[in-house]
């Protein structure tokens, strides 16, 4: 009966997914499942002796004696295996006192891998293996401490190893920003020991936004979980380019159609709205000024709408864009006066900021970020427009004021079609900025925080500048072909 049972034991061990070791005071061999002969690369023969190093062996003699008065206890102690490695475990055990036989459960120490990998042919460290490899590379122990980071990995988390060297996985997660059941889902593939992937939003040290790509996979026989870091910013900012201009492009593709439906029976309204008030004796009731206020309010949006939705066909010519920013200046001027907003433009004196483009459309842009300055800022404020060359090769203009700010939602959101935050606004003005922006082959980047103001600035870069003139050459190309049709 008792051997009947024996045989049901060590059935039901070799199935655990732990590691579970039988042996002798002495350290013989009793049992040893699958999983920890695979692991430990130790034999499963009976009555071989698990070899330790010297220092093990007075740490085993304390771990026995220890037994002997409590009834379970743990010891750390490296082992020499099959072939010839050491390899750092912690056992977890119970004393068998009739039989002198413990009986553990094995785990791995958070430093094997360093043991364990930290030569090649005896000569290559580990580390600096890889560090030779291009992607992040990050090793953690199966027990969740973080061991080794290449120089890449550290360089993508923008930490020192000291700062995350045996912490846990879940430091590396810190700063970043993702969604919970993104994370809860790359968790439960690691423990499933399954391939866990996860892609998080991050600041760099400029705090300019990085989206790094996690891929991590347990690997049992080394004991560790190795994991991949990419940098996915490029990929991610093209593909929400390609979805910003998939949106751009329904947009106008509708809007022109719906804008027409809608002012042809609103020009009617206004008509008839103007005979009604000349025809009744109130001419200033108030119902008169709000549905006039209203009506205005959608001509505003059918206009923005418009502009919005013109065919992308310029003329194109050398323009001065100091010369457009005195205009733009000269026409929002009146507007500041009333709000006793002061706008002080600055200059640089290099050369004459002139770009190849379409002297209206550029004109739009500017006009609408410096309105926006202007409703940004309370009665009294201050507005800086500056237009200079940052290098040889980039012309760049900016538009600052000291208004409300925007918060992280405002600033992820400005270039959203209809996104506004106005009571009266559309949210196609800075749609159209970007449109105006992307045309000449400019970037447009925004600074904000809340309470203290908003700086857009736009860079042109003069080197795509013969890029705007094939694109001209093959306008007039077009327009030739299609007279001579």
């Amino acid at each position: 009966m008792e051997t009947h049972i024996n045989h049901l034991l060590e059935g039901l061990f070799q199935q655990a997914d732990e590691l579970i070791v039988a042996l002798k005071c002495s350290r013989e061999l009793v049992f040893v499942n699958k999983k920890a002969a695979e692991v430990l690369q130790i034999s499963d023969t009976k009555s071989s002796q698990l070899q330790l190093t010297d220092e093990s062996i007075l740490e085993w003699a304390h771990f026995i004696e220890k037994l002997q008065h409590e009834p379970t206890a743990n010891c750390s102690i490296t082992i020499i295996n099959q072939e010839k490695r050491e390899m750092s475990i912690t056992i977890v055990g119970n004393l068998i006192k009739e039989k002198q036989i413990v009986f553990g459960r094995v785990t791995l120490c958070s430093n094997v891998v360093k043991k364990e990998l930290m030569e090649m042919n005896g000569i290559i460290p580990l580390q600096r293996l890889i560090n030779s490899i291009s992607n992040g590379v990050l090793l953690t122990s199966l027990n969740g401490k973080i061991s080794i980071a290449n120089h890449t990995a550290l360089e993508l988390l923008n930490r020192d190893l000291r700062q995350i060297e045996n912490r846990s996985h879940d430091c590396l997660f810190e700063d970043c920003s993702y969604e919970s059941h993104l994370i809860f889902n790359y968790y439960d593939k690691l423990f499933k020991k399954e391939t866990a992937k996860i892609i998080v939003k991050k600041h760099d040290e400029f705090g300019r936004i990085k989206y790094l790509h996690f891929e991590s996979k347990v690997d049992e026989g080394l004991g560790i979980i190795f994991t991949n870091i990419t940098d996915q910013s490029e990929k991610v900012l093209l593909l929400e380019k390609v979805a910003h201009q998939e949106t751009l492009t329904v947009v106008g593709q509708n809007v022109a159609t719906i804008a027409h439906e809608i002012r042809n029976p609103m020009t009617s309204i206004q008509g008839f709205l103007q005979m009604i008030r000349a025809y009744s004796g109130d001419t200033n009731h108030d119902y008169f000024n709000i549905v006039e206020s209203e009506l205005q309010r959608m001509d505003d949006l059918l206009k923005d709408l418009l502009d919005f939705s013109k065919p992308k066909k310029f003329d194109l010519a050398y323009v001065n864009l100091k010369n457009i920013m005195h205009e733009v200046i000269d026409i929002l001027q009146p507007k500041a006066i009333l709000s006793n907003t002061i706008i002080e433009c600055e200059y640089d004196d290099i050369g004459e900021p002139i770009i190849y483009g379409n002297e209206n459309r550029l004109k739009q842009m500017m006009i609408n970020l410096v309105k926006n300055a202007l409703e940004s800022v309370e009665i009294g404020g201050y507005i800086r427009v500056y237009l200079g060359y940052k290098s040889k090769d980039c012309i760049q203009f900016s538009v600052s004021d000291e208004g409300r700010g925007m918060d992280k939602t405002m600033l992820e959101n400005i270039f959203a079609p209809f996104y506004t935050t106005k009571e009266k606004g559309t949210g196609l003005g800075l749609l159209l900025v970007q449109s105006v922006v992307d045309e000449h082959r400019g970037q447009v980047t925004v600074e904000s925080e809340e309470g203290k103001g908003t700086i857009f600035i736009v860079d042109f870069d003069l080197s795509n500048n013969t890029y705007i003139d094939n694109i001209s050459l093959l306008s007039h190309f077009n327009d030739s072909m299609e007279k001579t049709s």
